[in-house]
């Protein structure tokens, strides 16, 4: 059903030379309503005139948002049953748009078509049902229509309305044989032949109830004659078996006395179906039906009910270019808005988040403050403490180190120089006795807990004192202190001290 489904108020317009017909529908489970119909004599007026008359008529309607469809009436279209060579809904399409302008006065430039494929009656022939309309007409009238504040959605053909209308409001959609519609309007008689829920065949007859009123029998006699011909010449092109029955639209009584004559020369069942029949009305709109007589309202109201269901759409290319693209726009600027929308509910739902986080944040900060306060107070209490104690330890590691030395070194050995550096690296200078007795002293240092790394850098003899002994240098370092290897990789690491410092040194003798 497409928009048809989505709206709720519906305009379907007749625009025709003699006369302008509106009908007001409305969505109302489980079909549509007619809410109001109006009927316009617009003979002799000039434009100006009709659109001032379109405007009072949708006043009087008071109608404030509604999908408009524009009604082409028969007489107003020219329809061929064609053979077309293909299958193929695209190739049938391409040979219609070609082959067109063969069929009407006018060149293809002038002409808006649109067909109905009907099916397929030889091994590779389609046939259809082609719909011609002249373009400037239809154009006018679409112009006067827009001049007014209407905007066309649609422009649909009334006897492919009408067919689908009985189709469906009399379930005829799987009929075994086509039916015969015949719409009696006061200028014009439509005739239609119906099958599997569309139009096969049309025919327009310009013959209404008021030359029946004014002429009597004869008009009756002419009616017949051409319903008669209208029959014959859909059997001589071969478009599908003949109607075994045939509908009356109204039930007015010219058209009772009418049924029994058109039975007899049709040699067929014609029975009479009233189009209100299958719609609903409300029960003051039937009075204006009753007061129209001779209108018939079948041709505004039918194609307006099946609106979403036909096929054809007589509507320029260009307008239908122009609905798309405005269509596609109202699209974007929901999708955007949608989008925009779901934006600044993202950014609202952070915004809400952040806020919740920062307003806890700052409870916890409020709770845990004075705690924060205490830990920092005792933080500096520890690092003033440390401070204090590693001055102290450092004052100690030189007293500790002469100790301990003295209680190692034996009596054979004294000591020439005592170095003690800030990395906490040692080196002695001494006499001893004998060599061995040196090495006894390294064993003994590295024995010792306050000591580590003990390496003999060098070992002479000499004499002193008309003595032969050892002099000897040893290096070792504090069991505090950091290795050697570890030295090496803080080589490129920035040093704390200066190069151009010169490292303290102790020197202690024994």
């Amino acid at each position: 059903m497409g928009i048809w489904a989505q709206e709720k108020d519906y305009l379907s317009i007749i625009l025709g030379e003699e006369n302008l017909k509106v009908a007001h529908l409305r969505m109302a489970a489980p079909g549509m309503e007619v809410v109001n119909v109006v009927y316009r004599d617009i003979r002799g007026i000039t434009e100006e005139d009709l659109s001032k008359t379109i405007q009072a008529v949708l006043s009087e309607l008071n109608v404030k948002k509604s999908t408009a469809i524009c009604i082409i009436p028969s007489h107003l279209a020219t329809t061929k049953n064609i053979e077309i060579p293909s299958l193929d809904d695209n190739e049938i399409k391409s040979i219609i748009n070609l082959q067109a302008g063969r069929h009407t006065p006018y060149s293809r430039e002038e002409i808006i078509i649109d067909y109905i494929n009907i099916g397929v009656y030889q091994r590779n022939y389609s046939k259809v049902l082609l719909v011609i309309v002249n373009r400037n007409v239809l154009k006018k009238q679409l112009t006067i229509l827009e001049n007014t504040g209407i905007k066309v959605s649609k422009v649909l053909f009334a006897p492919e309305g009408i067919s689908r209308f009985y189709a469906k409001g009399m379930n005829m959609s799987q009929e075994a044989s086509p039916i015969g519609i015949i719409d009696v309007g006061s200028m014009f008689t439509d005739f239609a032949v119906a099958f599997h829920g569309t139009v096969i065949a049309c025919r327009n007859i310009p013959i209404g109830l008021t030359h029946i009123i004014s002429e009597g029998k004869a008009a009756f006699d002419k009616l017949t004659a051409e319903l008669k011909k209208s029959v014959e010449s859909y059997q001589s092109e071969d478009i599908e078996k003949i109607p075994e029955s045939y509908i009356l639209t109204s039930d007015g009584n010219k058209i009772r006395e009418f049924q029994p004559l058109l039975k007899d020369a049709l040699n067929a069942n014609v029975k009479i179906a009233p189009f209100l029949d299958y719609v609903k009305v409300k029960p003051e709109i039937r009075k204006i039906f009753t007061a129209a007589g001779e209108e018939s309202f079948l041709n505004v109201i039918g194609p307006a009910v099946v609106a979403g269901e036909s096929r054809l759409d007589l509507l320029p290319e260009d307008m239908k270019m122009q609905r798309t693209i405005e269509a596609q726009g109202r699209e974007v600027t929901k999708s955007g808005i949608f989008a925009f929308v779901i934006i600044i509910l993202i950014c609202a739902m952070f915004f809400m988040k952040i806020q919740f986080k920062t307003a806890l944040l700052e409870n916890i900060k409020k709770e845990h403050d004075p705690k924060r306060k205490e830990t920092q107070i005792l933080e500096e209490i520890t690092a003033r403490t440390a401070i204090v104690k590693s001055y102290f330890n450092k004052r100690l590691v030189g007293l500790n180190t002469i100790n301990e030395l003295f209680s190692i070194i034996p009596e054979e050995i004294y000591l020439e120089s005592v170095t003690l550096e800030q990395d906490g690296k040692i080196t002695i200078q001494g006499i001893s006795e004998s060599m061995s007795r040196v090495f006894t002293l390294v064993g003994t240092l590295e024995d010792s807990t306050l000591f580590k790394g003990v390496k003999t850098t060098s070992t002479t003899a000499k004499k002193e004192r008309g003595k032969d002994v050892a002099a000897f240098e040893l290096t070792f370092r504090l069991e505090s202190a950091q290795d050697e290897e570890a030295e090496v990789e803080d080589e490129t690491a920035v040093p704390e001290v200066p190069a151009t410092q010169v490292q303290p040194k102790k020197e202690v003798k024994k």
